[in-house]
């Protein structure tokens, strides 16, 4: 695991080195991809999507999975993350928004990217700069809250 570790510091490093000297032999958004950490989704969020995907209500710590009903069949599932709403799906459509709530933590990006990598695979909320975007098989799109995936 150390050595794992150590490696891809190193890559990171080179890659860092060779993108701000100007050489021009490295893709940018080669960079994020390497400093994104392995797909290591927690026990909590495995439980909520779990809890998405069944579309029942449930709650584990900081976050909470909302199931609204009609008629006895579930139209709307929500998540939330200290109470503030993270993401909603519309049940009919199979479409589905996520927001950070004005939230930018490293939490909120990581319960996002675990329903990303459940419901929408090859999506990923990733941070440059300070800023969030939405990487889409490597298309950067500027994060916007609410935004539909």
């Amino acid at each position: 695991m150390m050595n794992q570790e150590w490696k891809q510091q190193d890559i990171t490093r080179t890659l860092f080195k060779v993108a701000h000297r100007g050489l021009h032999c490295v893709d940018p958004h080669l960079i994020i991809k390497v400093n994104q950490p392995p797909n290591i989704m927690r026990k909590i969020e495995e439980q909520m999507n779990m809890a998405i995907r069944s579309r029942k209500n449930w709650a584990g710590s900081n976050t909470t999975v909302r199931c609204y009903k009609k008629d006895g069949i579930t139209t709307e599932v929500n998540v939330l993350l200290h109470g503030n709403c993270i993401a909603w799906f519309d049940t009919a459509s199979n479409d589905f928004n996520i927001s950070s709530a004005g939230w930018e933590t490293v939490t909120t990006k990581s319960r996002l990217n675990a329903i990303l990598e459940e419901f929408a695979s090859g999506a990923r909320v990733v941070q440059r700069n300070w800023e969030w975007f939405l990487s889409d098989f490597g298309t950067l799109k500027p994060f916007v809250d609410g935004m539909k995936v």
